[in-house]
């Protein structure tokens, strides 16, 4: 089976749940049929409870659509068929595990107490009950109300073992469906269809009520604020003592809830805004579920919200498109003007390097002279010493004048 990884998420729905464990880790996986989620074949320290042997379990989902492969069926190490499972565990493996993992079993059980109870039994003092569960919103409990502590306790206290006629007759009264798979986000807008007439449903509770054996059915409904006000509420009145450290939607037909020992300890006041607190968190769930009807206020809404999201997302992307466009604008233009500096500073260099060579021409000329004049003062050297001598002193005379002239008209 390919592992899916939950959108937005990143993780696989494996990873998530058993996320805080390692293959080391002694577990114990409640149900977990043809899909278990720390399967012993990758080496997981796992415990196997089911309500039947791994060759009855093939043998009932061989010709079943929905099982992709019975190979994948692991064998159990413990058979339950009632009563608490703890009690179908060795004494001696009581307290010893890390984790207590149950996908989509909670809702199932006839006695939710008596389960939880169980689990706090067979856990170490920081052992975690890790659990997957339908959340109504999204699946086809859709249109059921949600389970209350008082429901817990009443099954509780009957030790109840089969489910009520009218839990089959709800069940199938309010069964919902989009499709396939029968879970969906909770913003899918398919329509939903009842799956089963009203004319088969008493026909339902009589055979519940005749049947000699289990039959099965969502008996327990939830949200996960629902959940977390039932396990407080159960705490707070001294029938479990487990906690609840943390809840996570899936993006679509369940949820994840991890639970510790030790319940919360509050004041009267501090349990009661507790409590209040998570009955407006249970209004808000359900109101949610709303969007999902076409035309409820919350879905027109909701539309409305989605259009606006869309029309500012349409003009944040024409401001980014126009800041990029200005970015690249300024950016052009920063280039030319640097183009254009450097095509100056070229041109100045040409110049310069022109006015140097002319520099070292007029100098290589100047030397020239400077050397003929030298050459041509060695020529007449001899020439001055042949003139006459009162021809020499009129010539130094003049000399003389010609160099003080400027002086004398000073």
């Amino acid at each position: 089976m390919r592992a899916v990884r939950i959108r937005g998420h990143g993780m696989t729905r494996e990873e998530i749940i058993l996320r805080g464990l390692d293959k080391s880790s002694k577990v114990i996986e409640i149900g977990p049929s043809f899909a278990p989620l720390a399967p012993k074949r990758d080496g997981w320290n796992t415990f196997i409870v089911d309500h039947d042997s791994r060759e009855a379990l093939k043998a009932k989902y061989v010709n079943d659509p929905y099982v992709a492969d019975v190979e994948r069926i692991e064998e159990v190490d413990h058979i339950w068929r009632g009563g608490s499972i703890a009690d179908a565990i060795p004494v001696a493996d009581h307290g010893t595990f890390d984790a207590f993992i149950a996908s989509h079993v909670i809702e199932h059980t006839t006695d939710v107490v008596t389960f939880l109870e169980a689990a706090q039994r067979l856990l170490k003092s920081d052992g975690v009950v890790i659990l997957a569960v339908p959340d109504k919103r999204k699946c086809f409990d859709f249109y059921r109300p949600f389970s209350t502590t008082g429901a817990a306790i009443a099954a509780y206290r009957e030790k109840r073992a089969r489910h009520k006629p009218e839990i089959y007759f709800d069940f199938g009264a309010f069964y919902a469906m989009k499709g396939f798979p029968p879970g969906w986000a909770i913003d899918d807008p398919e329509p939903k269809t009842l799956r089963v007439a009203i004319s088969e449903l008493l026909p339902a509770w009589e055979r519940a009520a005749n049947a000699t054996s289990y039959v099965d059915a969502h008996q327990w409904v939830f949200t996960p604020a629902s959940l977390k006000l039932m396990i407080l509420e159960l705490g707070a009145l001294g029938f479990l003592d487990l906690r609840v450290e943390a809840v996570e939607e899936a993006s679509a037909t369940e949820f994840y809830a991890w639970l510790r020992k030790g319940a919360e300890e509050l004041s009267p006041e501090a349990l009661a805004d507790r409590r209040r607190a998570l009955m407006d968190e249970i209004v808000i769930d359900l109101a949610e579920q709303s969007r999902q009807i076409a035309d409820s206020p919350l879905s027109i809404a909701t539309a409305r919200v989605r259009e606006l999201e869309a029309q500012h997302a349409a003009k944040d992307q024409e401001r980014e498109q126009a800041r990029v466009q200005g970015q690249a604008h300024a950016e052009a233009e920063r280039v030319a003007l640097i183009r254009s500096y450097e095509t100056r500073l070229a041109d100045a260099q040409d110049r310069a390097a022109q006015l140097s060579d002319a520099q070292l021409r007029l100098s290589a000329q100047l030397a020239d002279a400077q050397a003929r004049v030298a050459a041509l003062e060695k020529e007449l050297i001899p020439l001055k010493k042949s003139l006459p001598k009162w021809l020499r002193r009129q010539i130094a005379s003049l000399q003389q004048a010609r160099g003080s002239g400027p002086t004398r008209r000073a």
